[in-house]
């Protein structure tokens, strides 16, 4: 495995995100949809692992609602384009809203 500037080449002519660029595009996605929800909570993706993504949210005061697990198939669904979010996400960034 060879890596350079944020990209393994696991086999020849085969290309993978590194870990920052995922969570640098999860981090994207996620103030994204809150934004496109109207919602007033942050979020910090701190960590991904196993095709899931940490990521901490905060109500605007900065305090620390709750660590939520996100699957890479629910950020990766997301399509900023077409202004559509996974209803399983949608509902997460909904209910995080009322803490």
């Amino acid at each position: 495995m060879i890596s350079g500037q944020g990209y393994e080449i696991k086999e020849k002519g085969v290309t993978d995100m590194g870990q920052d660029e995922k969570i640098k595009e999860a981090q994207e996605i996620l103030d994204w949809a809150i934004m496109h929800l109207n919602g007033s909570i942050k979020c910090k993706v701190i960590d991904y692992k196993y095709r899931n993504y940490q990521a901490q949210f905060f109500t605007k005061d900065n305090k620390l609602i709750m660590r939520v697990q996100i699957t890479e198939g629910e950020i990766g669904e997301t399509n900023r384009k077409e202004n559509s979010i996974p209803d399983k996400l949608k509902t997460l960034l909904r209910n995080l809203e009322n803490y």
